[in-house]
């Protein structure tokens, strides 16, 4: 039975039910506060707050367990200890949960209109008699057929979600497992009761630890094969998240067993090395897992190489060994560019005009670019490259030569555009998602181009470097420009390093920084005060240090300077300005500034409507990037990094839609929005490849020295235009400036670069354009 507040003692256990009418907050660390109306013992609302109640959603119906708290500002409060779901029992929660948005295709209106017609029955009526909602105004064949499945749904959902809630795995998960299996012959409750392991593969999010919490409790043995198997796959994909491509395998072993490691004394027998070794072995006879022993750097800070046994997914196996057959393959091509026209002479005349202002360094690469099938320009802020490449796309265009540009952001591809004066695109873009394994299978420009220009080239992660490097034909020059000194890609790999590791291939790296002449020039000084290890400088005009003595003045300064004082102070609008974080998490990092500035720039309102996801509410008016690609989502697909609006938000069909940057809209199922964060605050990582008028940045301690690098400080300010403001704690500036310590990746393209004649893949077939396949 639920008590009114005043009944019931302090710290009292209690368990109270009723339907949630909207959340009051949710913090960064899941930390969530809501408003409850009680259904039973009177329609009291309640304040309720906890961890326990991350991922909710107004409209549902909950079962708390926990007990009753005095908060000195806000009185008496319930902190839930444990949450469940329950079904919506009277004629105010039915038609809440209805009006919720839960069940595709009623509304609040609609929903209102069935209540009133079946009361508390409804949900019996639904379920059993649907045939019935005919009889309601509004509701014909149509929209009974969505309303009948979209309950079916519910169900199975529902099904799910009880089954899980006792293990602490959120009702998102549940939604997102029946969603990845819905159009598929596989019943979604057999999978998780009999082979839970395949929702690590299968649904994203999911991964082992909730996978294993779901096995262990249906009975799965811990010393499975499929979990010991599921373990390893778990590693090698963290190693990925980390930037690694593969793992030593002494390294995988060491780690998997502390992942498995517990207070079990028959663990150690389960986990010995040879059982976990058989289990390794398994996944390389069934193709999933690549081993073999590699000469490999050791990372331990010096020079050494050593004979390493490691161990790949077999996806970024065939990545890096495809990226060096390609690589070594246009090399080796014949150039169709060379002699196109006398370069050496053109380049000469034209360092001869007043205009062209080329050092011997921007020469250099303009000419290598045009006389090499492949080559390599680098350089920080201010350095020349803008002008080296307006200037070898001009002389390559007056000679009649067909180029290609190309950036891996949509905002690196537009400044591309407007640097060059021709059209540029995403790498994606350029390459189109293959349909089939044909190396070669690529469209439009690459057929017929001569120079191919890859901007920020940094950002290239293994995989696309891979469909790149496969899709420039023999005889096309490639050219990668970027900055090594910036951040690696987010995605495996440290491609354009391990490039420039590679004697054979030719690079320039443009050293002389320009003086400037512009109101930014403290934006590059600052920049390379930084790369050198000093402290910036302030200038009054575009560059900012200003020290909080903590992180969460520093968290309230970063909300006040976005909403008041940079728009009042600059003339700028907010959305001119982008916060970049360290990390995501902490006091003053991206989940907690996301959810501050929401509040601020976009808050709540009767003409927005929204859907809440993962704890957070996403809202019509709401920015936010895509975080992963989407070939299918879109026209063209959509791209890990790609910013937009959300410009509609359909509650009834359970959908919303973004409009991108560049134009392109996307329509996104409540189901997919793991797809996407919000964009008020972005890590600097997700930054890269993208420029904002203003930026600032916050610096606080709690970060740590995995985070407080220089390379990462020095990426964050340049992505700055007109200016760039650190904000927050001086000994995190500090410390940050002071660590150049850098993680090494672990890669082997360098070395399969070198030793790629050997494994040189034979042609396969023919493309209907004529062009060859490569196995």
């Amino acid at each position: 039975m639920v008590r009114v507040p005043h009944q019931v003692p302090l710290d009292a256990s209690e368990v109270i039910e009723g339907v949630v009418d909207h959340l009051l907050h949710v913090s960064f660390d899941e930390r969530t506060v809501l408003r409850l109306t009680a259904t039973t013992g009177g329609e009291e609302s309640i304040t309720a707050l906890g961890k326990a109640l991350f991922g909710v959603r107004p409209g549902e119906s909950l079962r708390l367990h926990g007990a009753w708290v005095h908060h000195p500002r806000h009185g008496r409060q319930f902190r839930a200890e444990r949450c469940e779901r329950t079904v919506p029992a009277d004629e105010r929660a039915i038609r809440l949960y209805l009006a919720s948005g839960m069940i595709c295709g009623i509304g609040p209106i609609l929903a209102s209109a069935i209540v009133d017609a079946f009361g508390e029955r409804t949900l019996k009526v639904i379920d059993a008699e649907p045939q019935r909602l005919l009889d309601v105004h509004g509701i014909g064949q149509v929209r009974l057929g969505r309303i009948t499945a979209a309950w079916q749904e519910q169900k199975a959902i529902a099904e799910i979600m009880v089954f899980l809630q006792g293990l602490r795995i959120t009702p998102a998960l549940a939604v997102k497992i029946y969603t990845a299996y819905a159009d598929t012959d596989d019943d979604p409750m057999h999978i998780v009761r009999r082979t839970p392991y395949r929702l690590c593969r299968d649904v994203r999010g999911v991964g082992f630890v909730n996978a294993d919490k779901i096995a262990l409790a249906v009975g799965i043995p811990k010393h499975s094969d499929a979990r010991l198997q599921a373990a390893l796959l778990h590693e090698l994909d963290q190693a990925g998240a980390s930037g690694h491509c593969h793992q030593p395998v002494r390294v995988l072993i060491v780690r998997t067993r502390q992942l498995l490691t517990d207070d079990d004394p028959a663990t150690e027998e389960i986990l010995d090395d040879a059982v976990l070794r058989h289990a390794l072995e398994t996944l390389r006879a069934q193709g999933e897992v690549i081993t073999e022993t590699l000469p490999l750097p050791v990372l331990d800070g010096t020079d050494t190489v050593a004979d390493t046994e490691i161990a790949m997914l077999a996806h970024r196996h065939r990545d890096e060994a495809q990226l060096a057959f390609h690589v070594r393959r246009l090399l080796g091509s014949a150039s169709s560019l060379a002699d196109l026209a006398p370069w050496a002479e053109r380049l000469a005349a034209l360092r001869g005009r007043e205009t062209a202002g080329l050092t011997d360094e921007q020469h250099q690469a303009i000419l290598t670019a045009l006389i090499r099938p492949l080559s390599v320009l680098t350089g920080g802020p201010g350095c020349g490259k803008t002008h080296t490449l307006r200037t070898l796309v001009d002389i390559a265009d007056e000679a009649g030569a067909v180029i290609a540009l190309a950036a891996p952001t949509g905002k690196a591809a537009k400044r591309l555009e407007e640097t060059c004066g021709q059209a540029a695109m995403t790498v994606h873009r350029l390459i189109r998602p293959p349909d089939g394994d044909s190396l070669f299978d690529h469209a439009g420009v690459l057929e017929t181009a001569d120079l191919v220009v890859i901007d920020e080239a940094s950002m290239l992660d293994l995989a696309l470097a891979r469909r790149l490097f496969a899709a420039v034909r023999n005889g096309c020059h490639l050219m990668l420009v970027g900055d090594i000194d910036q951040l690696p890609s987010v995605g495996p790999g440290r491609v354009l390093r391990d490039l420039l590791d590679v004697e054979d291939i030719p690079r320039t790296r443009l050293t002389k920084v320009f003086r400037q002449h512009d109101d930014s020039a403290a934006i590059v000084i600052n920049a390379h005060r930084i790369l050198h290890g000093e402290l910036p400088r302030e200038d009054p005009k575009v560059f900012w240090n200003r020290p909080v003595p903590t992180a969460e003045h520093t968290a309230q300064r970063v909300v006040d300077l976005v909403c008041e004082l940079m728009p009042k102070h600059f003339g700028a609008r907010p959305e001119d300005i982008q916060v970049l974080c360290p990390g995501k998490k902490n006091i003053a990092g991206m989940t907690d500034l996301n959810l501050r500035l929401q509040e601020h720039l976009n808050p709540p309102a009767d003409d927005k409507p929204q859907h809440y996801h993962g704890g957070a509410a996403f809202r019509l008016g709401d920015r936010v990037q895509q975080v992963r690609n989407n070939p299918h989502r879109g026209e063209s697909g959509i791209f890990n990094g790609s910013s937009g609006t959300i410009t509609a938000v359909d509650v009834e069909a359970h959908r919303l839609t973004v409009t991108f940057h560049d134009g392109e809209a996307a329509t996104y199922p409540f189901a997919d929005l793991d797809e996407l964060v919000h964009a008020y605050a972005l890590t600097v990582h997700r930054s890269q490849g993208s420029e904002y008028p203003y930026v600032i940045i916050p610096m606080i301690s709690a970060a740590g020295m995995m985070l407080l690098q220089r390379n990462l400080l020095y990426t964050a300010v340049t992505r700055a235009r007109n200016g760039a403001m650190l904000i927050g704690q001086s000994e995190a500036v500090e410390r940050a400036i002071a660590n150049n310590r850098t993680q090494r990746r672990n890669t082997a393209l360098t070395h399969r670069i070198h030793h790629a004649e050997a494994a040189v893949p034979a042609p396969r077939a023919h493309t209907p354009s004529g062009q060859l396949t490569w196995d």
